[in-house]
């Protein structure tokens, strides 16, 4: 019950009874995804450049916190990412969208 939630305030223990008087049952057991390790691979950020040539000088999985090789993730997925130089991104653009969010050949950017 520990893991289901009040999604605003983050309570459980008024929300599970409430949730327990509408009908809905809430298990005393932790998920058990959660034991296993089997989507440990969502918690972690894409860290590689995608685009068709990578630029950088030390590869696709450099990444500064800004300039020209900073990853910049899409806006959209996050599952793919885009050195600003590799996508002609200037260090004023704040989004990015990948072609298979944009539509292919667009790489949006916003």
């Amino acid at each position: 019950m520990d893991c289901f939630r009040c999604p605003a305030c983050r309570d459980n223990t008024v929300f599970c009874t409430e949730m327990s008087t509408m009908g809905i049952h809430v298990p005393d057991r932790r998920p058990s995804w959660e034991d296993n390790g089997e989507y440990e691979g969502l918690r972690q950020r894409h860290r590689n450049c995608d685009a068709f040539k990578c630029l950088c000088p030390r590869g696709r999985r450099q990444a500064a916190t800004r300039g020209p090789w900073q990853l910049m993730l899409c806006s959209s997925c996050a599952a793919e990412g885009t050195h600003r130089r590799c996508s002609h991104l200037s260090n004023t653009t704040a989004k990015w969208e990948c072609d298979s969010c944009a539509g292919l050949g667009t790489g949006k950017r916003q």
